[in-house]
Order: C-alpha cells, then structure tokens, then sequence
C-alpha cells in the first residue's frame, strides 16, 4: 500500500519552492554564495522539519498510521482497549530440614529469587504446621512481562528476606513460572482494533471468534478459528452391487474404499443418502470398509498462537475458552474447542560459501545473534499458514537487508529444511537440530 502524505514534505522540492519564492520577491536569481540564497536554504531545513512533524501527526488520526497513546485513543472511540501487561506466577516450597516443636509462619509478601534479577513475591501468609517439614504458597512476580516465564522447577531457590523467615533452610518453586505477558504491542493491538467490529455480529462469525481470542491475552497475537470435520469409519453391506450411507454433511469428495480402485465403484448423494455403485471386480463384493468426512456445523475450534511463534499455555488456553463462550458472545448452537497449533518440526542444514575477506563479516551475519537462521527461526513460526520454506533462508543469508553495512554469502547450499506444505492450524518450529559449514576461498 502507498504511503500517505496529507503535504509536502520532499527536502528538494520545498527547498526549490523557497527559492523561487525569494527570486520572485527581489526579481533576481540568487547563485550559490549569496547570502539571500544561504538564507533560504537554511529556512529551508525548518520547514522540512515543520513540514514532516505536521504530516505524522495528520497520519496519526488515521489506524494505519497511529502509535502508542493516539492508538490507545483510537481504540477506545471502538471500544477496544490495550491489554494490560500480566504478571507470572508459580508455587513455592519452604522446606525445613528437621521437624520443629511450633508452626513456623511465612507472611505474605516474602521474596524469592534464583538469579538477583527476577524476584517472586508470596501472596499470601503460610504456615508449616508443627510436625510438618514444608508447606506450598503461591507466588506472583514483582514486575510483568514475559521474561518472568519459563523458570523451571527449581530455578527460584534463595530467600531474599532472610530475617523475615530465619528458620527456613531452602525453598524451590515446584512448577514452571508461567502466564507472564508484555503489554500489547502496537501491532498486534492495530490489528485487533481493525477487526474489532466483527465482534458486533451474534452468528459466531470466524473473524468474531478471532477477535475474541486475541483479546483474552496480551500474549496471544493470533488464532485460526474453522469449523471441525468428523470422519467416519463403516463396513457398508452391499446389495446388488449397492451400498448406502444415510446421513447430513457428507462430503462425497472425501470417500475412500479399502481395496476397491476408483475406477470400479461411482457414487451419488441426494436427500441425505449417499448411493454407492460398485462396478467391475468390485461388484461381487458382500461388503465394504468405507472413510468419509461429515462437517460439523457448530463445532467450532478455535487455534491461538503466541508472540514469537510460542505455543499457549493450558491458563492461556482456558482464557481463552472462557473468553469465546461468554454468554453474550457465543451463539446457544455453537460447541466451543481451544487447542494448541499443532507442530511441524524441521532441523536446518547447510553450507554457505564467502570470501576470505568477507569471512567474519558473513560468519556473524548467517550464524551470530539476531543473524540469519535466527531470523529466518522466528519468521518461520511466528505465525500460521505459513508453508516451511527454505527459499526465504536462503534469501535471508544471500541478500540480508535488515541493516545497510551486513554483507550477504556469495552462495548457499541449503539441504534443510526442504518445502512442507502445511495446513492453516499447524505452525512450524526449529528442532534444535542444527549443521552449518562454512567454506571461505
């Protein structure tokens, strides 16, 4: 789409409109070195800055355009307001080594680290019990956002308070940190505002389900929503080389016979029966093991996917369940699924050819930090219908574009990952698995 301006802000042609304008007025042409000519052109640069500032914030009354509080504005004149950052949580342990004669009391409020960085903070008072040697409480991080996440069992093992709970001798989270969020990002909050009004529709609209699901979490940045087939397995009996199936939303294109060709059966589907006819070898058959897909109107599965192509936890899930059936969004006839994307792994493997001169250069840009295949890793499956394709790695290593001095392979042979084709609810993810060369001539 072209960029819009609502006015001119080209330096050459505002600078040319200034000149003409001063020539004009003293009825001479003003060279180079005069001092008329040296004021215009500095009156210029203020003007282009005036010019530019006016036009950003012209743009900024339009979605496309807008950013942070504007955007927030904007989407409050529909209705729709940025999600929040949210906070992790897990469950700590406080363990004693040997039991003790009297409760041991742990308030409300304790902190709890395991890197001096990430601090958790107990919600409520414990207790351990006389008798007991530990007792569980739940534990809520001090800041939001998403680097609070994925602390596992045991990550978070030192009392920052000591004096608080002097008797404890350890403590350990007993569950992943999980159901942190950062707070809606501009672009996934433009995106939700536009589709915001597909959320007036009462029919259960796939666009109303997605901007639904978006909106039960700031971490979730999409979803596929589709309407759920069934298959269904029968052995058919066969009467005068027929068959029949009775039933609604048959999909005939979808029917496969075990051990019977295509060539020797045809099959019709009128009024809710579908009609095989065997023909040839087939028509002596007595019976038939048949699959055939049936659409399941009002069975709704909704998709969601995380920022950076991360998979929904079981809470954000559930968020996003509840958010779906709310009574007043979904329809009485509707049967509402949440689940998971599914994941087509692919392992990359490959080599890359640069010069001796261009060596480091090329090395950090396909290998290094933020470089190519880490790149290519988060474009790959940060969103759905989005086919594993090899051809933008390669694009990625030979021309990289992302920043003016990086200098491209002069060529690459890439083995893996080869062209999948996948369906619109699977997303792709990086194995892990990992074999890259070099050759430098």
């Amino acid at each position: 789409m072209a960029e819009l301006d609502f006015i001119e802000t080209d330096t050459g042609k505002i600078v040319k409109d200034i000149l003409s304008e001063l020539e004009s007025g003293v009825n001479e042409q003003l060279y180079p070195g005069d001092e008329r000519r040296i004021f215009g052109e500095a009156l210029a640069g203020v003007f282009v800055s005036v010019f530019n500032s006016v036009n950003d914030a012209c743009r900024q009354k339009m979605l496309r355009y807008a950013r942070g509080k504007t955007l927030d504005a904007l989407g409050e004149t529909r209705g729709v307001k940025r999600l929040p950052a949210e906070k992790a949580t897990t469950t700590l342990r406080f363990s004693i080594d040997s039991v003790f004669g009297q409760n041991i009391v742990i308030p409300s409020g304790v902190r709890v680290t395991g890197d001096l960085q990430r601090y958790f903070v107990t919600d409520s008072t414990a207790v351990i019990t006389s008798g007991q040697l530990y007792t569980d409480v739940s534990a809520t991080a001090e800041e939001s956002g998403s680097e609070y996440n994925g602390i596992l069992a045991g990550g978070l093992n030192a009392v920052v308070d000591v004096s608080v709970v002097p008797l404890i001798d350890s403590v350990t989270n007993t569950t992943s940190t999980s159901g942190g969020g950062n707070a809606e990002d501009d672009d996934t909050y433009r995106e939700r505002i536009r589709v915001s009004e597909n959320a007036l529709s009462t029919a259960g609209t796939a666009k109303a389900y997605r901007y639904y699901a978006m909106s039960a979490d700031p971490a979730i940045t999409d979803a596929v929503v589709t309407s759920e087939d069934e298959t269904i397995e029968r052995t058919l009996t066969v009467y005068s080389a027929h068959a029949f199936l009775g039933g609604d939303q048959l999909q005939p294109d979808t029917l496969t016979i075990e051990d019977v060709p295509g060539d020797q059966h045809s099959e019709s589907y009128s009024d809710g029966l579908l009609t095989i006819t065997l023909t040839g070898a087939s028509a002596s058959l007595n019976s038939i093991d048949i699959s055939i897909k049936r659409s399941m109107k009002g069975v709704v599965r909704i998709v969601p996917i995380c920022a950076g192509g991360e998979l929904p936890t079981e809470d954000q899930l559930q968020d996003v369940y509840d958010k779906c059936t709310a009574e007043d969004v979904k329809p009485l006839t509707d049967m509402v699924i949440v689940e998971e994307p599914d994941v087509e792994e692919y392992d990359i493997e490959l080599t890359y050819y640069t010069t001796k001169a261009d060596e480091s250069q090329v090395v950090a840009m396909v290998e290094g930090e933020n470089g190519a295949i880490d790149r290519y890793n988060l474009w790959q499956s940060s969103q759905f219908e989005q086919d594993i394709n090899p051809d933008h790695l390669r694009k990625l290593i030979l021309s990289p574009d992302w920043a003016d001095d990086l200098v491209g392979a002069e060529r690459v042979t890439i083995v893996k990952p080869v062209y999948t084709a996948l369906d619109k609810t699977t997303i792709a993810k990086f194995s892990g698995n990992i074999t890259v060369s070099h050759v430098a001539r």
